[in-house]
């Protein structure tokens, strides 16, 4: 149920940031927001890597050191949270939560590592803000910390997304099993042979179901030869390897369960909301203003390749009325009001674009290949703009698998080009052709020289089910092909587009866990932050902060907002 409840903006938690405990995270050269040790801040890829104090970071894992069980994890029924202070507040004032984690014992905790969505919300007035930070004291209390960027009454919603000894699960399971998501090829030949389906990985060293015998197996390798991207299938029987022609999964086709304890599956649960001893605050307008960015000074305008995608402690933005007011940079608003509202009710049915600020949008991307790579949420930013804002002139080719791409959309009228690709293996989806798939760095490496092109990238999705050595290569062989592009197109833009929450219930919230998804985010910003000409959206904070709750595939006034961000930077004056 707790999704369903509007006016969301919400915060997440790591687990482990010190160097002792973040060692076997591969997260020790990162900054995280929302989880700093007491006083010891560690700002969003904008500083270097502030080192703890030596008491903490010569501790050992606190957990192994008390012998905690796992039997009696965090329970969000008996955890409770409050506010620190029943002083007035004013706009602007930093409002500060105390979360006490217990047991199922109900007994209090003696270690941190918890991980929380916190967020404070004003239902009527459709406003919403993730908690700027959550701090982990390490004793089993949290302080979450919220700047109140709106007047009126103010409602707290902080909900328990994996304990403690549930991510302790999720990261064996992660570095230990990284090919435990189900992957199978079919191969056809032409004639009477019958066609066979085999399973396929990033590994020979797959999961192969009991149910499934293989006599004499062998492997038929697809690594790419370009990146080295790996992919295997088992060479079925009767037919060669150059009869694969189609790629399935199924996003429920994991074995988590057969990888760990019963007692570890029960650990690791959907998400719930914990105990609240706090009561809604009221927030007095100050100097007769009713909203504020609460900035020292007029925020700059949106300008490609800022390295911050998050002010110093803070979120990147917040919504009120509906609409996303960053705190990055000083956002235009394309789509108005009125179009907002009729695409909450309406999707893109009746809704029309002429209210877009379109001569504006036309002019500044006319003469221009928009390239649009990645997963399904990428795609939603091309069907954004080739079905909605560009709709009237725009002429659209659909692959057959049109949710896989390729596809394209050209507006001859002002020479604009759209295409959209989804990256390459591990993909989950349930049919996709094997000759459709190509790798995102061989797809900027056929960009000619002299173009003039905008690259936005997701790739984030279809990695949570393996482990981030594997999706970190990835990742740095994507940044170097943006290299090569800025290199012999030094008028390229590149934007990337960071991860965003989905609802997850059942099997899946330990196949694809809440943890997995944060985990990626953060490596995604690490390694794509700081390339000149390169901005990262951040679609986190803005899809987990809107009322419509947690959906992999923001509806489309989210979409919209966060195209309206997308099209701040590229049609910015100083861009």
């Amino acid at each position: 149920m707790i999704f369903a409840i509007v006016s969301y903006a919400m915060l997440i938690l790591s687990y482990k940031v010190f160097s002792n405990l973040a060692a076997d995270a591969n997260f020790h050269n990162q900054s995280l927001r929302g989880f700093v040790a007491p006083a010891i801040a560690y700002r969003h890829h904008g500083d270097d890597y502030k080192t703890p104090t030596p008491q903490i970071a010569k501790s050992p894992d606190i957990r192994r050191k008390l012998n905690i069980s796992m039997d009696f994890p965090t329970s969000p029924q008996f955890s409770y949270y409050f506010v620190k202070s029943n002083k007035p507040y004013n706009l602007c004032d930093t409002l500060e939560v105390s979360i006490e984690s217990r047991n199922t014992k109900n007994e209090s905790k003696l270690y941190g590592g918890d991980f929380f969505y916190a967020w404070i919300h004003s239902d009527e007035l459709h406003a919403s803000a993730a908690a700027d930070e959550i701090i982990d004291h390490f004793n089993g209390t949290y302080t979450a910390k919220f700047r109140l960027h709106w007047t009126g009454q103010v409602k707290i919603t902080i909900v328990l997304i994996n304990s403690a000894e549930a991510i302790d699960v999720l990261k064996r399971i992660r570095e230990n099993f990284p090919a435990r998501i189900s992957y199978r090829g079919q191969f056809k030949a032409e004639g009477d042979t019958p066609s066979a389906s085999t399973p396929c990985h990033i590994t020979t060293d797959m999961y192969i179901d009991p149910k499934h015998k293989f006599a004499n197996m062998t492997f038929c390798n697809f690594t790419d030869e370009k990146t080295g991207f790996p992919w295997f299938c088992v060479k079925p029987a009767l037919l060669s390897c150059d009869t694969y022609f189609i790629h399935t999964s199924s996003w429920y086709d994991g074995y988590v369960g057969d990888l760990i304890s019963e007692k570890e599956v029960r650990l690791i649960t959907s998400p719930k909301e914990v105990a609240s001893l706090a009561s809604p605050i009221d927030v007095v307008p100050s100097n007769n203003a009713a909203v504020s960015k609460c900035v020292a000074k007029e925020l700059q305008a949106c300008v490609l390749g800022a390295t911050e995608t998050r002010p110093d402690n803070s979120v990147a933005g917040f919504y009120f009325k509906d609409k996303w007011h960053s705190l990055v940079c000083h956002n235009k608003e394309f789509t108005p009001p009125e179009i907002r509202k009729c695409l909450q009710n309406h999707r893109y049915a009746g809704c029309q674009s002429g209210n877009v600020r379109l001569p504006e949008i036309t002019k500044c991307l006319q003469n221009q290949t928009l390239y649009f790579l990645g997963d399904s949420t990428i795609r939603q930013w091309y069907e954004h703009f080739a079905r909605f804002i560009l709709k009237d002139t725009v002429v659209e080719k659909l692959a057959v698998m049109r949710h896989f791409g390729p596809n394209v959309a050209t507006d001859e009228v002002h020479d604009i080009h759209l295409k959209y690709l989804f990256h390459g293996y591990p993909i989950r989806e349930n049919e996709v052709f094997v000759k459709d798939m190509k790798y995102i760095p061989n797809t900027i490496d056929e960009i000619e020289h002299g173009k003039s092109v905008v690259v936005l990238i997701t790739i984030w999705a279809h990695f949570a089910g393996t482990n981030l050595t594997f999706y970190r290569d990835r990742l740095y062989k994507i940044r170097d092909s943006i290299q090569r592009l800025q290199s012999r197109n030094p008028s390229s833009r590149v934007l990337i587009k960071s991860a965003n929450t989905q609802k997850l219930e059942g099997k899946v919230v330990r196949d694809r866990a809440h943890w997995y998804y944060w985990s990626v985010d953060q490596v995604l910003r690490e390694i794509m932050s700081g390339i000149e000409n390169v901005t990262i959206i951040d679609v986190w904070d803005m899809t987990i902060g809107h009322r419509s709750g947690f959906n992999i595939h923001p509806q489309v006034d989210v979409i919209a907002q966060e195209i309206d961000m997308v099209l701040s930077f590229l049609c910015s004056e100083d861009s």
